[in-house]
């Protein structure tokens, strides 16, 4: 498995709604102001092909047991931790059945928050090794399924061998507008992909530039947008220049609205734009354009127990080449629970969908994800 392959700055919808459904201040980390945050879970993410001959593939799927802390440090500093044990299994159309398991990488932020007329924070990022990043080239076979574009796996990858940077942050309202700006740059370690043959390869460098805006319309009311660009250095393999990634443009702009006193909802479209990548040693393919259209929406619906949300999206990947490009649509219905001092969020979603394998084949993609999220 290449790092270029498995390298997916596309944002899961779930991920895109619940950002979008609950932001208050745009371009700003949220963190627990006292206290400590803890949420943990479980993940089941399962799909089926319809033309299991024509994709290789008879089933794939995705556990996922993802954990994250946040502490507050005193009235400014801020500590959060988050990472994964993740298992994926692909069921080729022989029968033959693969597996990938481990821990992810772990990540550690420590910040520092300042608010004024300006929010400002700025952060240290640690990325620690401790994912299953080196793989057998059965697991790696695995691990590039999972990383297509067009599913929407909560992650992309083991490890990536490390890495460190640092994230800035500042926002401001003019009454009834918010402005934010982000700026993030994280440099990655060497490591060895692939078991069975011992090369290094170390990451492009990542530069992270974000804008965001939103706007109150009228009562319960909120417009937002956000502009994301994405740079990369070159990729290396054994100290030379492998590969240079396309650059990412990323625009998302929603809509919330309260359809009643005790209701609120949110649709949301945004459009994901990746340039060519192009290939500098004979070994790395190029790696065409790309884009990823997402629209969907959601309600919140009271009630005596909790709250019920349920949800509709829809992605649509197109590649130049037209490999793996299709569209996929999901739908479901999560719950919000307080239970004896935490929150309870159980999730169920059903997608279907259509992937164009190469040209003049095609298969049908059923699938289905369960959730149960745990909040202390």
């Amino acid at each position: 498995m290449t790092r270029w392959q498995t390298r997916r700055s596309w944002p899961v919808v779930s991920a895109a709604f619940l950002t979008l459904l609950f932001i208050a201040v745009p371009a700003v980390a949220q963190a627990p102001s006292q206290g400590m945050d803890i949420r943990t879970g479980i993940v089941l993410d399962t799909y089926r092909f319809g033309d299991e001959e024509a994709t290789g593939i008879r089933s794939l799927s995705l556990l996922t047991l993802p954990i994250s802390g946040a502490v507050a440090l005193g009235q400014r500093g801020t500590l959060q931790i988050s990472g994964a044990f993740a298992r994926g299994s692909l069921e080729a159309s022989n029968g033959e059945s693969v597996e990938v398991s481990g821990l992810t990488d772990t990540e550690v932020r420590f910040g520092v928050r300042m608010v004024r007329d300006v929010v400002f924070q700025v952060q240290g990022v640690a990325v620690l090794p401790t994912g299953h990043s080196t793989q057998t080239p059965e697991e790696a076979v695995v691990a590039g399924a999972l990383a297509a574009d067009l599913l929407p796996f909560r992650i992309s990858n083991w490890g990536s061998g490390g890495g460190a940077g640092i994230h800035t942050s500042a926002a401001r309202s003019f009454g009834d507008t918010g402005f934010g700006v982000s700026a993030s740059y994280m440099v990655g370690r060497e490591f060895e992909p692939v078991e069975a043959e011992p090369f290094a390869y170390r990451p492009g460098n990542q530069l992270r530039l974000r804008g965001a805006m939103d706007h109150n319309v009228g009562p319960g009311s909120k417009v937002s947008l956000t502009v994301t660009l994405e740079r990369y250095s070159d990729d290396a393999l054994d100290g030379a220049n492998l590969f240079r990634s396309g650059n990412r443009v990323q625009v998302v702009s929603s809509y919330g609205f309260a359809p009643s006193s005790r209701t609120s909802a949110l649709v949301y479209g945004g459009v994901f734009h990746r340039s060519q990548g192009t290939a500098l040693l004979e070994v790395a393919p190029d790696v065409p354009s790309q884009q990823l259209l997402l629209a969907g929406g959601g309600m919140r619906l009271p009630m005596e127990w909790g709250v019920v949300v349920p949800s509709l999206d829809t992605r649509v990947f197109r590649s130049d080449d037209g490999v793996g490009q299709g569209w996929i649509t999901g739908l479901g219905v999560s719950a919000e629970v307080p239970a004896a001092g935490q929150m309870l969020v159980p999730s169920v979603r059903a997608r279907f969908g259509n992937v164009l394998v190469r040209e003049g084949s095609d298969s049908s993609i059923t699938g289905l994800e369960i959730s149960l999220t745990a909040r202390f």
